[in-house]
C-alpha cells in the first residue's frame, strides 16, 4: 500500500481517526460562514446606516472579484510543488488571513457605511477561500473509493454542522442570555474563531498525510478550460448545484428578516437556528447510510426535493407565538433533508475529478473545487442579494412596520420562488450520470495508470 492511502474498507480505527482529524477545520469555518451570509447582511441593515437595498447591490457586486481570485487559487494549488504538498500551503496562508479579516466584519462601528462592508466583506471571502479550496481539494485527494469519499465527506458534513451548533447555542450561553445574535455575540464568534482556527488547522496539517499522487502531470489554462467544458458529468454538476445554491441563497439571505420581522419572532430566532443546527448535526451521519443505499446522485436529489417542500411550507406560518411551532417543525423538517448537501455534493465532486484525471492525465482538484467556491458564493451571494433587492421592490422595511402587499411579496420571494428551485435541482440530482458503477471503472484505471507509472 502506498504511503498516505487508505485501505478501501475505509472502517479501520487509524482511518476514521485520520478522517475526524483531516475534517476539524470545517468546525471554525462553519461558526462564521452562517453568519457571514444569513445573519450579518440583516445586522448590517438594522444596526448601521448602510440601506438593505445597498448591501443587497455589494453582495451581488462582490462576486465580480471572486469571478477573477477563485480560480486563481485553484490553478496555483493545483500547480505548487512543495515538500508538504500542493494543498497544506494554501491552507496555512488563508488561516492567516482569517484571523485578520473575521474581527473588523463581525465588529463593525454604528456608523460603518458601504465601503467598510464591502472591503471587509471582500478581504473576508478571500481568505475563506484559501482555506476552502485547499482543504476540500486534499480531501479529493485524501481517498478515491466511492464510500471511503462519502466517509470522509460526513465527516467534514459532522465538523461543519458542530460549528453550527456551536454557533446556534451562543445566545443561550449565560454570559449572552438575551442578547439574541447582537454585537457582543457576534465579537465572540469573531474571538473564537480566531483562537480555533489556527489549532485545527495545525492538528490537520501536522497529523494527516497529503494523499497518493496520481497524476503528475501539471495543467495549463487552456487545458482547465478546455478540460472543464468537455467533463459532461461536471456540466450536470454545476446545474444541480447552481439551482441547489441559488434557492438556498434566496432563503438563507432573508431567513433572520422572515423570522424577526415578518413573524415577529425576533427574540425566538436563537431557538429556531438551534433547532435547525442539532437535526443538521443528528442528519448527517444518517445520509452517509442513505447514500449507501441509495447512490449519491439518488440521495441528494431526495434531499433537495424534501428540503423545498419544507421551505414552501412555511408561507402557511402564521405571524407572532401562535406559529412558532408550525415554524419549528418546518425547520426541522429543512434540516433533516438539507443536511445531505454536508455529504453528497463534495463527494460527488471528487468522482467528477476522477473522471477528469483519467481523461486529461492532470489532477484539476483545487481548480474544480474553486469553480464550485465561486458559484457557492455567487448561489449564496447573488441569490441573498437578488432577494433583498425584490423584497426591497415590494416595499419592504426591516425594523418597519409593513403593508400586507409587501408582507405578500416577501413571502412570494424567499419561500415559494426559492423552494421551487431548489426542488428543480433535486430533479436534476436524480438524473445525474456518474453512478457508483462508473466511478468504480474510472477509478480502477487510475490507480492502474498510477501503479504501472511508478514500476
Amino acid at each position: 500500500m502506498s504511503r498516505g492511502e487508505y485501505p478501501e474498507t475505509g472502517q479501520s480505527a487509524v482511518a476514521r481517526i485520520k478522517f475526524a482529524t483531516f475534517a476539524l477545520p470545517a468546525l471554525p469555518l462553519a461558526i462564521i460562514l452562517f453568519p457571514a451570509y444569513a445573519i450579518l447582511p440583516s445586522f448590517y441593515a438594522t444596526h448601521t446606516r448602510i440601506p438593505l437595498t445597498v448591501i443587497g447591490t455589494i453582495l451581488l457586486v462582490s462576486r465580480l472579484f471572486d469571478a477573477v481570485i477563485d480560480p486563481m487559487i485553484g490553478y496555483l494549488s493545483d500547480n505548487t510543488r512543495s515538500r508538504w504538498g500542493p494543498r497544506k500551503p494554501w491552507l496555512a496562508a488563508g488561516t492567516i488571513a482569517s484571523m485578520i479579516c473575521v474581527y473588523p466584519l463581525y465588529v463593525p462601528a454604528a456608523d460603518a457605511g458601504p465601503v467598510y462592508y464591502a472591503t471587509w466583506f471582500i478581504l473576508f471571502y478571500l481568505s475563506f477561500t484559501l482555506i476552502e479550496i485547499s482543504h476540500k481539494a486534499w480531501g479529493t485527494d485524501l481517498v478515491r473509493s466511492y464510500m471511503e469519499r462519502s466517509e470522509v465527506s460526513t465527516y467534514l458534513g459532522m465538523s461543519f454542522a458542530l460549528g453550527n451548533l456551536a454557533f446556534a447555542v451562543m445566545p443561550f450561553y449565560p454570559a449572552f442570555a438575551g442578547h439574541g445574535y447582537d454585537s457582543e455575540t457576534l465579537r465572540a464568534v469573531a474571538i473564537m474563531v480566531i483562537i480555533l482556527l489556527p489549532l485545527t488547522v495545525g492538528c490537520a496539517m501536522a497529523l494527516v498525510p497529503q494523499g497518493r499522487v496520481v497524476a503528475r502531470r501539471q495543467t495549463t489554462w487552456r487545458g482547465l478550460i478546455r478540460g472543464v467544458a468537455s467533463n459532461r458529468p461536471f456540466r450536470h454538476f454545476l446545474i444541480i448545484f447552481v439551482l441547489a445554491g441559488f434557492g438556498q441563497g434566496m432563503f438563507y439571505g432573508a431567513v433572520y428578516l422572515f423570522v424577526g420581522s415578518v413573524l415577529g419572532l425576533r427574540l425566538d430566532f436563537p431557538l429556531v437556528l438551534l433547532a435547525d443546527a442539532l437535526c443538521t448535526f443528528a442528519a448527517v451521519p444518517v445520509w452517509y447510510r442513505l447514500i449507501a443505499r441509495f447512490e449519491k446522485h439518488r440521495a441528494w436529489g431526495i434531499g433537495m426535493i424534501g428540503s423545498a417542500l419544507a421551505v414552501g411550507a412555511m408561507a402557511l406560518v402564521s405571524p407572532g407565538r401562535g406559529g412558532l411551532a408550525l415554524l419549528l417543525v418546518l425547520v426541522v423538517a429543512r434540516a433533516a433533508t438539507g443536511a445531505v448537501i454536508y455529504v453528497a455534493p463534495h463527494a460527488l465532486l471528487g468522482d467528477v475529478v476522477d473522471y477528469d484525471i483519467l481523461r486529461t492525465r492532470c489532477n484539476r482538484a483545487g481548480n474544480y473545487h474553486a469553480l464550485i467556491a465561486l458559484v457557492t458564493k455567487a448561489n449564496g451571494a447573488a441569490g441573498g442579494g437578488l432577494a433583498l433587492v425584490l423584497v426591497g421592490i415590494f416595499g419592504f422595511k426591516a425594523g418597519a412596520h409593513n403593508a400586507p402587499s409587501a408582507l405578500a411579496g416577501f413571502k412570494m420571494v424567499v419561500l415559494i420562488v426559492s423552494s421551487m428551485v431548489v426542488g428543480c435541482s433535486g430533479i436534476a440530482a436524480w438524473l445525474f450520470p456518474l453512478d457508483r458503477r462508473r466511478h468504480e471503472v474510472v477509478r480502477r484505471r487510475i490507480l492502474a495508470r498510477a501503479d504501472a507509472q511508478q514500476t
